[in-house]
């Protein structure tokens, strides 16, 4: 193999390479034009660069506000059970079925096309005195299930009950403790459910029936197709409804 020698080396002459012309400067700017734009540009700070990028959050419509606005009679019903649903903390901390008693209330009440304004306005007229339940039934039940007061379908129920009414939620846990049972207080099946179906279905049916009971007619068949107590229950219990 034959040795490769090094290639000579090509050396320049500084003299005779082309002179470079130099580029024209450009115009310098007046003084004012570039401050302000300096200016304008460091007083962008990230934080309105992020607001810039950042696109829009839709406003969530409030349930129920297709029925009417805040200067109708329906519209300040809806309002303030919508109030008394954010305020409350077992309004929102309790799940059951994937469902708070804000998110159940609003979807089968509030929005359902079913239930009329005229039922929304009656319900916030309630009194506790229409609901409660005697003293010889309430023993019953807390003989039954001692611990009423403290399961979460109780506090479930009475949060929606307390929500259409406008009555302390306290106040309705103390007259009507059977609010989330199922079964009927005064019948050998009477149950804290351990299903979460049957609980959640359980919650809306006494919330729509112990209404019925109080004088708001129709309620019962526009959640459950039906109005009879029997029947839609027995609607409730099979996992059907309109919601």
């Amino acid at each position: 193999m034959s040795r490769i020698d090094s290639r000579p080396r090509v050396i320049s002459n500084p003299s005779a390479a082309p002179s470079r012309a130099q580029p024209e400067a450009p115009a310098q700017q007046p003084a004012n034009v570039a401050r302000a734009a300096a200016v304008g540009h460091t007083q962008v700070n990230s934080f309105e660069g992020a607001a810039r990028a950042r696109p829009a959050v839709a406003a969530q419509p409030i349930p129920g506000a297709w029925r009417g606005g805040p200067d109708t009679e329906v519209g300040r019903a809806v309002q303030s059970i919508v109030s008394r649903l954010q305020s409350n903390p077992d309004a929102n901390n309790i799940t059951i079925k994937g469902d708070t008693a804000a998110s159940l209330f609003s979807r089968a009440i509030l929005d359902s096309k079913h239930v009329t304004n005229e039922q929304i306005i009656a319900m916030s007229k309630v009194t506790v005195d229409q609901l409660a339940t005697d003293e010889k039934t309430k023993a019953k039940v807390l003989k039954k299930v001692p611990e009423v007061r403290d399961l979460p379908v109780h506090k479930f129920t009475v949060a929606m009950m307390s929500a259409a009414t406008g009555i302390d939620p306290q106040t309705l846990s103390q007259a009507v403790p059977d609010l989330g049972l199922t079964g009927a207080p005064n019948t050998p099946l009477l149950y804290a459910a351990k299903g979460e179906g049957m609980q959640r279905s359980t919650a809306l049916h006494d919330f729509t029936d112990y209404l019925r009971g109080a004088g708001i007619k129709g309620l019962n068949k526009a959640v459950w197709g039906v109005e009879n107590r029997i029947l839609s229950a027995i609607v409730s219990a099979v996992g059907g409804g309109r919601y």
